[in-house]
């Protein structure tokens, strides 16, 4: 989705002007990437890998793209699990409950916004943009909360409500579809269905049969103008007695022809989403749990990146239990939000965006001996049970 003016001829004896790009209202420059110009990603709800990796609806999707065979969400409930993945950490939340987190804290957006690249959230049933209640009754009839908050993770970040321009870009499917038309979809994309079709109030194969009549027309030869990358994917399993194993499926038609119909048996977590957007546009990272995440194997083959790894902790993964932090409800697990590690760098072999650097400066401890964070850059596994995040100076 290209807009060019032509080029003109100037006066005789004058080299013709050079193309240049325009915006047209509400349209901006596509900003390529290295392995994929567009990512839109879907999240479904609550289900296990073992269930979903046979439904037949699933199945026939896995024919158009990669399915990743050990990737895991971070914890339980549902919540934390959207947080953790536009924010690179959940900061021990617990629960489903009405959250705000401080405006320097940023998210995948300050990233984004940083290189010019497009982004948009869009939430089935949301009633208007912006829209910052907990819940809404929508196009079900059911009165069973088509829309709710908890699965919109833009709304509870400060850096996002306190700025209209960011607030607007937070919008319904209705406009989604809109765009999709207009083949204007922004380069980044985050999209929930409502409670119905994400399977939180029906069941796995009324979602994955809403999947796949929702991503037919997606997947369309030329449904878009660039290489787009769509990741269809879960924000935790149902079995919280078992390790947090979640289906992801990889299409659309970035994803190489020769690899459509395999599997990618690497280890990812909802972090892998940041880390890989940062190695696909050459992003600042956020300086937290983003950093060591493992990239999407094919991305991380054509951009050149050689750090993905099995975590040392990777046998004893269980991500069913939040550790303590911020946004724990029980009140001696609560601990400050963590600074982020301004020394880390990303898979794109940038360091942390300045902005987040500058928005720390002056924090107490920050850049001495005493200045404790959990984010190492080694893509060690963290939960409340077995892996509890250690704390240290980056300077030691």
């Amino acid at each position: 989705m290209r807009w060019f003016i032509p080029s003109l001829l100037g006066l005789a004896g004058l080299v013709p002007a050079v193309p240049a790009p325009i915006a047209l209202p509400g349209v901006t420059p596509i900003v390529k990437g290295k392995a994929f110009d567009r990512f839109i990603t879907i999240f479904l709800e609550n289900q296990d890998y073992a269930k979903v990796a046979i439904d037949s609806h699933m199945a026939e999707l896995k024919r158009h793209g990669i399915l990743l065979t050990r990737c895991y969400a971070e914890t339980h409930p549902s919540q934390p699990n959207y947080l953790a993945a536009i924010a690179g950490d959940y900061f021990g939340n617990n629960h489903d409950d009405w959250v705000r987190i401080p405006e320097n804290v940023a998210t995948i957006v300050d990233l984004l916004e940083d290189k010019n690249i497009s982004w948009a959230g869009y939430f089935e049933d949301i009633p208007s943009p912006g829209y910052m209640g907990n819940y809404s009754d929508g196009s079900t009839g059911t009165d069973g909360w088509d829309y709710v908050r908890k699965h919109n993770p833009f709304v509870s970040f400060d850096s996002i409500t306190n700025h209209g321009e960011r607030l607007l870009q937070i919008d319904s499917f209705d406009t989604f579809q809109r765009a999709f038309a207009a083949r204007q979809v922004p380069q980044f994309a985050f999209l929930t269905p409502n409670m119905m079709n994400d399977g939180h109030n029906t069941t796995l194969e009324f979602a994955t049969e809403w999947s796949h009549k929702f991503l037919e027309p997606l997947l369309a030869d030329r449904a878009f103008d660039e290489p787009t990358l769509i990741a269809l994917t879960y924000d935790e399993s149902e079995d919280y007695a078992q390790p947090n194993h979640i289906v992801t499926l990889l299409l659309g038609s970035a994803v190489p022809p020769a690899l459509r119909g395999t599997t990618d048996d690497t280890f990812y977590t909802h972090y892998s989403f940041l880390s890989t957007l940062e190695a696909n546009w050459g992003l600042h990272n956020l300086g937290r749990y983003d950093v060591g995440a493992n990239v999407f194997k094919f991305v991380a083959e054509k951009v050149g990146y050689a750090g993905n790894r099995d975590p040392d902790n990777a046998k004893s993964v269980n991500n069913s239990v939040s550790y303590p932090g911020a946004l724990h409800n029980t009140t001696d697990k609560v601990l400050p939000y963590p600074p982020p590690n301004t020394r880390l760098i990303g898979a794109s072999g940038l360091p942390v965006l300045p902005a987040i650097v500058k928005a720390w400066e002056g924090q107490p401890g920050q850049g001495q001996k005493t200045w404790q964070t959990p984010y190492d850059g080694s893509g060690r596994v963290v939960d409340g049970d077995l892996n509890l995040p250690v704390y240290k100076s980056p300077l030691e």
